[in-house]
């Protein structure tokens, strides 16, 4: 029994992660035409180096370094140095923001994005669902098998499935992030546990695959990847408030759960009759809320990053200044507006 618990420890632990974290300075250091010295068991190595020219060119213009990472990937057999660098973002002015566009995040449109002249654009999530099931089935096969390797294969699969989804989030944001924006968001703090559903046994299959699909949404780390972008072009981002932004109609104002028939993709307003995508009509009114926020910036000198919504006199006043807003623009009524720009 005793040779069994303690078999192998009588040798040498074998590493076989080629990963190791480095200090500047002091474990590597930037030289001159592309090269990088790098501290290794036998002694110092100065290597060539290649990268994206826009972070290339931060590192030749002094800007501040910490800690690295040497990462290497076995399918290309190449060595990656991840250097984390800190940026001083310039104070922004608003009369320097020409654009003010809304986005609004969901699980069937994992985005979609207006800015004030029309221009719209829609971000499927088809494929991402459909690379989500295959990961599931997959992950189901592998645990009712219960072997070691399946145990290894399970680890790989949830790396994978999670740089796969932040893959995605990097595309998307790096087309949201435009220069010279105002860009504004949803702000979803505990949206799951605002959003009420049947869990155990009194769910059914395809709310049980609902569930699944909430738990897996990342609208958090788009969030992140936005606003970091955008921050990086000389643009802000902004959080307002999501009460009724799929339900208050841009054209009349009038705010009604009846707007929304069977929580369905088509908004109707029951008092005018306007139809629209709810997805974009969604993002067009946070749009217009975006725009209010560059209008008290531009009046005060101060930007709310998130406005205090704990307060219900507040929260009644923002939300009555909110229901004043219209959308200016002829905007089609027919549901083929919903197609991207």
């Amino acid at each position: 029994m005793l040779k069994k618990r303690y078999k192998g420890l009588d040798q040498a632990p074998k590493f076989i992660s080629r990963t190791t974290t480095l200090n500047y300075q002091r474990d590597y250091s930037f030289k001159a035409n592309r090269a990088v010295s790098l501290s290794t068991l036998n002694g110092r190595i100065v290597v060539p180096y290649d990268g994206y020219n826009k972070h290339i060119d931060l590192i030749k213009n002094g800007v501040k370094i910490g800690a690295g990472k040497i990462v290497y990937q076995r399918e290309s057999k190449i060595y990656y140095l991840m250097v984390s660098l800190e940026v001083e973002l310039p104070d922004i002015d608003p009369n320097r923001i020409t654009r003010v566009s809304g986005v609004d995040v969901g699980q069937r449109y994992l985005s979609v994005e207006t800015d004030l002249t029309n221009q719209c654009k829609f971000y499927s999530g088809k494929a991402v669902r459909h690379k989500a099931n295959c990961y599931h089935k997959a992950r189901q096969s592998l645990q009712r098998q219960g072997t070691r390797s399946a145990k290894r294969r399970l680890i790989a699969l949830s790396g994978r499935e999670r740089r796969f989804i932040a893959d995605v989030n990097h595309q998307i944001s790096k087309q949201i992030a435009k220069p010279n924006s105002l860009i504004g968001l949803e702000d979803l703090t505990r949206i799951r546990e605002r959003i009420k559903s049947k869990t155990g046994k009194k769910a059914s299959k395809k709310q049980r695959k609902a569930n699944r699909n909430k738990a897996k949404w990342s609208f958090a780390e788009l969030h992140s990847y936005i606003d970091y972008k955008a921050n990086l072009n000389g643009s802000l981002v902004t959080k307002v408030p999501a009460h009724y932004t799929s339900q208050s109609c841009v054209k009349c104002g009038h705010t009604s759960r009846a707007n929304r028939p069977n929580k369905g993709l088509l908004f109707r307003c029951e008092c005018c009759g306007y139809q629209l995508h709810a997805d974009l009509l969604g993002s067009r009114n946070i749009a217009l809320r975006a725009l209010l926020v560059r209008q008290d910036w531009m009046s005060t000198g101060i930007l709310s990053a998130s406005p205090n919504m704990s307060d219900d006199e507040t929260k009644a006043e923002i939300l009555q200044r909110f229901s004043e807003l219209r959308w200016s623009l002829d905007a089609s009524s027919d549901l083929s507006d919903s197609g991207s720009e």
